[in-house]
Order: C-alpha cells, then sequence, then structure tokens
C-alpha cells in the first residue's frame, strides 16, 4: 500500500472511529464523514503533520494525542528510551528533559513502574498535552514546569539516577534542510538551539551533574552530524564512560556519559 492510501485510511480511522478494515470494506462511512475527510486531506496537501490532524503518535506501546503547540514524536527516539532504562536501577530515579507531549517519561512509567519518574517542561502548551496524556494513560509521571531542570524540587539534587532528553538540536542555519511539514508547523523551540545546535546541550550537560547522583547517567539525543561534538563537552564537563550509538540507519542518534 502506498504512503499516501495509508494516510488516507488513518485519516478515515481519526473521523469515522471505525477500524480500517470496516473503512475499505466501504461500512460506517456517512456522507458528513467524507466531508470531514476531504477537509483534513485537503489540510494535509497544504501540508499539516499527519499526527496532528489525526490527533495521534504511536510511540513504543503508547498512543498518544499530540497537535499544535508541542513536537511530535520520533520512532528514533524509542532508542533513547532503551538507553535510559537500561541505565536505571531498580526503583531508581529518572527525569525527562523537554517532555514535549510527554512521549519517553511516560514510556518510562509504563515500563518501569517501580521508577520515580519526573518530566520538565517550560513550554505551557506542550505542558499541557503532556498532562492530557498522563490522565489518559493513568501513568504516575510528575510533571513540572520549567527551563530544563529548573523547577524540580531542590530534594531530588544529587539522587537522580538517569537525566534523559531529546533536546532541540537543529542548527538555525539549517532551517531550510526539514521537511515544510515540521519546519512550518512544529514548535521552533523544540526544533532549533542556536547557530550549531549545541546550545541546549551544552547548558543540559552543565547543568545535570549538579542534579545526578555520583555515577548517574545523561543521556541524550543528538543531531547526526553532533557525535564527536557532544562527546567531546561531555567529558569536558567531567562525564565518564561517554559513548555515541547509532541508529537503525547508521547514524550518530545518542550519546550518555556517566557522572562521576
Amino acid at each position: 500500500m502506498a504512503a499516501s492510501e495509508r494516510e488516507a485510511l488513518w485519516l478515515i480511522e481519526a473521523v469515522t472511529g471505525a477500524s480500517a478494515a470496516t473503512v475499505q470494506a466501504g461500512f460506517g462511512v456517512t456522507e458528513q464523514d467524507c466531508e470531514s475527510v476531504l477537509e483534513l486531506a485537503r489540510r494535509r496537501a497544504a501540508g499539516e503533520p499527519l499526527q496532528y490532524l489525526t490527533g495521534i503518535s504511536g510511540f513504543r506501546a503508547l498512543e498518544l494525542r499530540v497537535g499544535p503547540g508541542t513536537f511530535i514524536p520520533r520512532p528514533e527516539t524509542e532508542l533513547l528510551v532503551e538507553l535510559a532504562l537500561a541505565r536505571l536501577p531498580p526503583s531508581g530515579v529518572i527525569v525527562d528533559v523537554g517532555t514535549g507531549s510527554g512521549a519517553i517519561a511516560l514510556a518510562a512509567a509504563q515500563e518501569r513502574p517501580d521508577a520515580s519518574v519526573y518530566a520538565t517542561e517550560a513550554s505551557p502548551g506542550a505542558l499541557r498535552w503532556a498532562r492530557l496524556n498522563r490522565k489518559r494513560l493513568g501513568l504516575a509521571v510528575e510533571l513540572v514546569s520549567g527551563d530544563l531542570l529548573d523547577g524540580l524540587s531542590n530534594d531530588l539534587k544529587g539522587g537522580i539516577d538517569v537525566v534523559v532528553s531529546n533536546p532541540p538540536y537543529v542548527s538555525v542555519g539549517d532551517t531550510s534542510c526539514l521537511p515544510s511539514d515540521v519546519r512550518e508547523h512544529e514548535p521552533y523551540e523544540a526544533l532549533f538551539a542556536g547557530p550549531d545546535g549545541l546550545e541546549v546541550i551544552v547548558r543540559l550537560a552543565a547543568e545535570a551533574g549538579k542534579w545526578l547522583t555520583p555515577g548517574g547517567w545523561l543521556v541524550l539525543e543528538i543531531g547526526a552530524t553532533q557525535g564527536q561534538a557532544t562527546a567531546n563537552e561531555l567529558r569536558r564537563r567531567g562525564y565518564e564512560e561517554v559513548s555515541v550509538y547509532r541508529d537503525l540507519a547508521g547514524r550518530p542518534r545518542t550519546t550518555e556519559g556517566r557522572h562521576r
């Protein structure tokens, strides 16, 4: 099935609530449904992200609600969750920095119910989506409004086992390299981080050390050309056992370092 056909089915399912098999059989679709689907198809053709139109984004085993004002979770970020959870000890404490829709934190809470999960978000709009998803999924995540680690209780300082983040890491000079549906619709602050894309990563590497327990881990998603630069920054900040991991396409995608 072509990608356009799959998208059309997803739009129909979003409008009708019917399964793909029911839709393909021609049952349960009204004239009003057809008009609604055509309107969504026009908006998709004009460049709106499919996930904003359906209101749904899958992430690991979760079905998240998403829309304007929040970053759409990407499949490659699932690797970040795997790495972070592998570093999380039993009954450990993990903080997702810049949680957006809540994807990483909620996945951690679902897959590691023994853990204490916190998440921060500076954008009020994105935080609303995270709260909606937490309520829908009934998962135990403490959501905090704040930039990076700001807003967390001081009681957590020196006691966090894993700080994980998919931060903004696109260079402002690479705007034109992004697909139009991304650069024109997803939040600017969730994508871009200065002239080299490293501004937020550098800040977080500096701040995380104040919060991590000795031996705790900082685990980050990075851009495909940032492996060496981020590894060097973590080492410069005193992190040990620094590693860069590649995604399924063979591109650098995550880096981690251990706080001494």
